[in-house]
Order: C-alpha cells, then structure tokens, then sequence
C-alpha cells in the first residue's frame, strides 16, 4: 500500500465495487386471429415482429456503456498447454525474473538498471514520478514515455509495467495529464458511470505513456480506520461494489490491466503498514460480511490481479502477515473465494515487513525483506513488488533466486506462478504463444 509520493505519511490504495446490472428486457407477443383469413393472419404477424425488432433495437442502444456482466480481459482461458510450451523456452534465471517487480525513480535510462533487466531479467517494472516526496523524474510527459520505452528495450522479455493510478491524493500521473478525482469523489456523484468514464480516461493516458497495468481500483471499505477515506469508494459494502466494479470495468475494457487492493481488507486498520505492523482485529464473521465481501462479489468482474498487503489478521493466522500467509492467500482467497489470477504483493520496504521480519530474528533490512519475498511466493503470491533502494532489491532477487536453485520454492510452485503471469502477459498483447 504504497503512499501518495507528494502527500508524506498519508493514506492506503483505494479499491473498486461492481457496476450496475444491465437492464433487463423481457416482452410479451400476444393476438389472436378470428374470422380472418390468411392474408390478414400474416400482416399481424409482420407487424409483430416489426415491433419486436425495433424495441430491441432501442433498447440495445439505451444500455450502459458498461456492464459486470461483461467480462474484463481475463474472459477467455488460455492453454495451459501453450502456456507450457512457452515456459518450457525460458532460462532458469527468466522463469525467476518472472515472479519479480522492479520498482524504477529515475529520470532517464541508465546502465544501473541493466543488471536487473538484463542479469536478473526482471519481467515487470513499476513506476514512481516522485518517490517519498523526492523530485519529480521524468519532469516531462515527453521524457515519461522516453523512459518506458527504454525499460522494454532494454528487457529481455516483454515487461507488466505498472503503477498506482488511483485518483486524488495517489495519482502518478498528475503531474503528466493534471490531477483526477479522488475515489470518494467519484462515489459522491451518485453515478457509477462516472467511475467507469473516469477509469477510461485514466486507461487511455496509461496506454498513451506505455503503461500496461494499473495497481487500482481499492476494494476496500471504509471502516474509520487510520488510512485515508478519500482513497476507498465508501462506507458500505454496496457503494464500494458499484463503483470499484466500474473503475475496474473501465481499465480492463480498456486494455489496462486492473488491480483489487487491499485484500483482506485495509478499511479497519489502526495503522499505515507502510509506516507501522498493524493487526486487523475483526472477527471471521466480520471479515466474511465486510471485508472480504467486496472482493468477493467483484470476482465477477474477473480482476486481472489482486494485491496483499502486510496486516496481521488473528481471526485467520495469529503468526503471519496476511502477505506471508497460506491460509489467507492459498485457504482463503484461492481456495474460498476461488481467485486463480495474479496475485501481487504490496511494496515489500513497509515497515510492518521489516519490524515482522525482526521479530523473526533477522535484523539486516536486505536478508529480512528477501526472506518475507521468499514466504510471500510459498504462501501463494506471484509478484514480488521489489523495493526501490537497490540493495534491498537485489536481496530479494538474491533470496528468491536461491529458493528456487535450491528447491525451497519447487518447480511446481513456480510453474503455478509463472502459468499465471504468462496468461496475463498474453491478455495484453504482450506476448505469443507457440503455435501448436
């Protein structure tokens, strides 16, 4: 749950909620013919059908521009077969690379981003303009799109290059295209279209700058917790629905990879996991009825990743991070709710990771962040959004590359993960698979 980079210690990543339900059409031809011959019998039924015809037409032309029944860019199942095939082509080292997120703050291209695109062989990046209130790099929309472009060339396969469009106070590319509504804003117009426009808008400026995923919308449900309400899209389960459900139908319609945030849920937290270990302490049933219920129900919506962040959730696993927690990830969200996409992580430099790490004994920030990525991957995510202080980086690309040499992190573990970080890739265009 990465901060606002302009704002200080402030806020968590919003979440979305399902758009409205289409409308239904139902119609009714009912006559009787008596006492009329042939001819007459068969103008009825012209007429009939004339009639029919046109009220369909009207209302197809009438419906919402977006619907939860049409599914997003994850409709269509690839497979795994292919899928297999293109994995069985990929080094060791770019099987790894895969499952690993580089975060990127700079301004141009430079030769110390070559050992993780072209050694490591990161296969995602994610982008910050002015990370922890720093500058802003790159200063021009021109010098933005420079740099992106860079990243691609410089990888040796085709990169998810991400970042956190949100709107209000977490929006990357305000200072690019000018600021866009806050999540409760959008809500407060009463009108979930507007979340679905807005969403649009934001995937065509995304696509414009070489931007292939966005870390957004928040499933999360405003329970007067410490992060800032501004970043959710309301108070009740309904509200965060309807309006997380469009903004996420309005990316992924849009040929932008969309994000579900904060699961389990960050609406109730006394603390920024950014900034200090928080535990979440709802009961099951509480969870079941609010947090997790959102993402539930935009399930439907098939999101092409959901993000976990680094709470302790006691009602579900009294030792882990929800982040570093099989029973939340692979139990409950796999396994109950039946998620099968990507599955990401939130940045691994929290605070909450690091002081959870050192009550684990390890007290070097590189080992410590490493060895959460590590637990992070056997417990079920797929993407590690890597720090972006480079030694902390390269101790995660250590740790996970080490795990899986040594088989800490099995070849089926690791299978699992790249099946769904190579379907994603394929979604968008990014990739081909081997013909058969």
């Amino acid at each position: 749950m990465r901060e606002p980079d302009w704002m200080g210690h402030q806020g968590a990543r919003p979440s979305v909620s399902p758009a409205r339900q289409p409308r239904r059409v139902s119609w009714i031809i009912a006559g009787g013919v008596f006492g009329v011959g042939l001819v007459g019998l068969l103008v009825v039924v012209a007429r009939n059908i004339i009639l029919a015809t046109v009220a369909t037409v009207v209302v197809v032309t009438a419906a919402p521009a977006f619907s939860p029944t049409v599914a997003g860019s994850t409709s269509t199942p690839l497979p795994t077969q292919a899928i297999d095939a293109y994995i069985s082509h990929l080094s060791e080292q770019q099987q790894i690379g895969q499952l690993l997120m580089l975060s990127v703050y700079t301004n141009v291209y430079s030769s110390a981003l070559d050992g993780p695109l072209q050694q490591a062989q990161v296969g995602s990046v994610i982008f910050f303009p002015n990370h922890n209130g720093g500058p802003l790099m790159p200063t021009t929309l021109s010098g933005l799109k420079q740099l992106i472009s860079a990243l691609q060339a410089h990888a040796t396969s085709p990169l998810l290059v991400a970042t956190d469009e949100e709107g209000g106070d977490v929006d990357r590319l305000a200072p690019y295209y000018g600021p866009s509504p806050a999540p409760s804003a959008l809500t407060e117009t009463g009108n979930p279209q507007n979340a679905y426009n807005q969403a649009k808008l934001d995937a065509q400026h995304l696509h414009e700058v070489g931007i292939n995923l966005d870390f957004a919308p928040l499933a999360d449900v405003y329970q007067e917790g410490a992060i800032d309400p501004s970043r959710m899209f309301g108070t009740t389960t309904g509200q965060v629905i309807s309006y997380a459900g469009a903004f996420l139908d309005g990316l992924q319609q849009n040929g932008i990879a969309g994000t579900l945030k904060h699961w389990p849920g960050i609406g109730a937290v006394p603390a920024n996991p950014d900034f200090a270990l928080p535990t979440l302490n709802h009961t099951q049933a509480q969870l079941n009825d609010t947090d997790f219920a959102t993402f539930r129900a935009l399930l439907s919506h098939q999101p092409d990743l959901i993000m976990v962040t680094h709470v302790i959730v006691p009602a579900y696993d009294q030792k882990n991070l929800a982040s570093l927690s099989p029973e939340l990830i692979d139990g409950v969200l796999r396994g109950q709710l039946g998620y099968q996409g990507v599955v990401v992580t939130d940045a691994m430099e929290a605070r909450s990771v690091t002081e959870f790490m050192q009550q684990q004994g390890y007290t070097d920030p590189a080992q410590a962040i490493g060895e959460a990525s590590v637990r992070a991957i056997l417990a079920g995510e797929d993407l590690i959004e890597c720090p972006v202080d480079p030694a902390l980086a390269q101790g995660v690309i250590t740790a996970v590359t080490q795990a899986v040499v040594s088989g800490r992190i099995s070849q089926e573990r690791l299978r699992q993960s790249l099946r769904r970080i190579i379907s994603l890739k394929v979604r968008l265009g990014l990739l081909t698979l081997p013909q058969s």
